[in-house]
């Protein structure tokens, strides 16, 4: 379709277009241009309503409207049929001849030279309106009522008038613009960071170009319009240009890791670049002093930088939903302890779960955010003591103990790490277009838990700089660690352990008195060791699938013949013998 231009809407209310005494209507170039665009568009509105509203569409009618009175009577109607009548009437406003300029509020004003820009408007599926707006030879995407937004406004209309136009204008033009993105704009998702889009994964630079890293199984390269919609969250840092040529193993003098938990996070860096892919909780490991919060700090640079990337504890989930809002990986650092409520959230936030609330200033409107975040966390000394879920879904690394020679100051480190940071993301980008090439060739017999994240470690990892299977098998070696933490840690484990030797089927508060009675008197008083029936039952069903693993059955019936709930223990198996534990996982 034409693309009418600004010069040409001018001429629309032009003296050019007033009609002779003849009788005939003296047209110019542009009124010919808009009447075709009409023309072309006619038998699309059946099925494609929301091009009555199109920045072309409502240019071409500006410039009929005086020009040729008739046509634009015709199209009226049409309009009113689809019911965008008003909303083009309001779009349009006064008449836009240049002789009557001064006749127009600054709302009008503003709106006609926000359209002169030829913004797209759009809404989120969580209907909030977007704008993408052309700035200074790139494209750039807001919330329509945004700070960004809202200047962009007020510099559009200083530059073309030297006034401001008030806050009222502004806030009708927003106001308007958002119904234009909620009623007839297109739904489009909004992306943080990472983005996946026909096969393609996508990476945004967080320059001030806007530009974004293409990845397919062919490779990668940096395009200047990507074809998806990407956000830019308070704090984000670019990211450099990625260079071709590099290697992994640059980054390994930087992590004071073992085999494998260099296996583990080279994994889990590569998990990152695929949104939507459920990713374990990277949980750092290790006495004070090993590098755990520098080693955070390298991760995040080297995907998702941003200002004060390590956060403390959040005091209750609210504060965990705004910090992954904000951030494409979520680290905490320096826990003290893991409340069973964060663990819980982190658990949904890691395989993906939605999060409800009031939305502020509203009574019945719920804020909802359903995502997937790549998340870390950072010294927790009671790890044990954490929900078997949680631990399920954990990659442990554990960091060594940093000797005094092998030490750098601050500054020197960081600036060894950003000269190689290049080549170390353009060797990750290898390995995610690698992982794109093998994906549909791998398969896994038996898949541990989080089976997406398995398979994509294990299509990536030749280019990661891995063995065959070596990815698996940290991976399963991981998995065996946290499920024997999780055995090891939990006060019930002992007593289940002796009474399933000999067989137990009975209900819950029959089992709650056995096990009670089998334990001291200071773990009975203990805030770990449940204190009723009902505590027992869910805490039975955390550890149900550790138990089986370990040879013991447990099984939970709804009723016996005299209508109770009972639950049976036995040992499948011969039981293995416990190993010994360290201290600290107890504590």
């Amino acid at each position: 379709m034409p693309t009418l231009q600004q010069r040409q809407i001018q001429e629309a209310g032009s003296a050019v277009l007033t009609m002779s005494t003849a009788g005939e209507s003296t047209r110019s170039i542009a009124v010919e241009l808009a009447l075709l665009h009409l023309r072309e568009l006619e038998p699309l509105i059946a099925e494609a309503p929301e091009l009555l509203v199109s920045t072309e569409t409502v240019l071409a009618f500006a410039t009929i409207r005086n020009a040729d009175p008739a046509t634009w009577q015709s199209w009226k109607k049409v309009l009113d049929k689809y019911e965008k009548l008003r909303l083009m009437e309001h779009m349009l406003g006064a008449a836009v001849a240049a002789n009557h300029c001064e006749l127009e509020s600054n709302a009008d004003r503003l709106i006609r030279l926000v359209f002169e820009t030829r913004p797209e408007f759009f809404h989120d599926p969580d209907q909030y309106g977007w704008a993408s707006i052309r700035v200074d030879g790139h494209w750039e995407n807001h919330p329509i009522h945004s700070r960004a937004f809202k200047l962009f406004l007020l510099r559009t209309f200083y530059r073309k008038t030297g006034e401001s136009p008030g806050p009222q204008a502004i806030h009708a033009a927003q106001e308007l613009f958002e119904a234009i993105a909620l009623f007839d704009g297109e739904e489009n998702p909004i992306h943080l960071r990472t983005a996946e889009y026909k096969g393609k994964l996508y990476l945004d630079l967080c320059d001030r170009a806007w530009r974004a890293i293409e990845i397919d199984c062919e490779g990668w390269c940096i395009i200047d319009l990507p074809p998806v919609k990407f956000r830019r969250a308070r704090g984000s840092q670019p990211l450099p240009e990625p260079e071709r040529g590099g290697s992994l193993e640059q980054l390994r003098s930087f992590l004071n890791v073992d085999d494998q938990g260099w296996t583990l996070i080279r994994a889990f860096l590569v998990a990152t670049l695929r949104p939507g892919l459920p990713c374990p909780i990277l949980v750092a490991k290790g006495e004070q002093g090993a590098g755990k919060s520098t080693a955070c700090r390298v991760i995040t640079a080297l995907i998702d930088p941003r200002t004060g990337a390590l956060r403390g504890i959040p005091r209750e989930v609210r504060d965990l939903i705004a910090a992954a809002r904000n951030s494409w990986i979520v680290c905490f650092d320096n826990l003290s302890h893991l409340p069973d409520e964060l663990a819980d959230a982190a658990c949904r936030l890691a395989t993906g779960g939605g999060f409800g609330g009031r939305e502020l200033y509203s009574d019945h409107d719920q804020a909802v955010f359903d995502a997937i975040r790549p998340m870390m966390f950072n010294a927790i000394p009671d790890l044990g003591a954490a929900r078997p879920d949680f631990l399920d879904r954990t990659l442990i690394v554990e960091f060594s103990e940093l000797k005094p020679e092998i030490r750098r100051d601050e500054a020197q480190f960081w600036r060894e790490f950003e000269q190689v940071r290049p080549q170390i993301l353009g060797a990750l980008l290898d390995a995610a277009a690698a992982g794109l090439g093998n994906l549909p060739e791998v398969r896994i017999d038996h898949p541990p838990r989080m089976a997406d994240f398995a398979i994509w470690m294990n299509a990536c990892e030749e280019r990661l700089g891995m063995k065959p299977g070596e990815a698996l098998a940290a991976y399963r070696s991981n998995c065996a660690e946290t499920h024997q933490l999780t055995l090891e840690s939990s006060p019930l484990y002992d007593p289940i352990a002796n009474l399933a030797r000999e067989g137990f089927n009975g209900t819950v508060a029959e089992l709650h008195t056995r096990l009670t009675r089998m334990v001291s008197e200071g773990m009975r008083r203990s805030l770990r060791w449940p204190k009723a029936p009902s505590a027992l039952g869910s805490a039975l069903r955390r550890l149900a699938s550790n138990l089986r693993a370990d040879g013991i059955e447990i099984q939970f019936s709804r009723a016996d013949v005299r209508g109770r709930r009972v639950v049976s223990l036995v040992c499948a198996s011969k039981f293995p013998k416990r190993p010994s534990v360290a201290v600290s996982d107890h504590q």
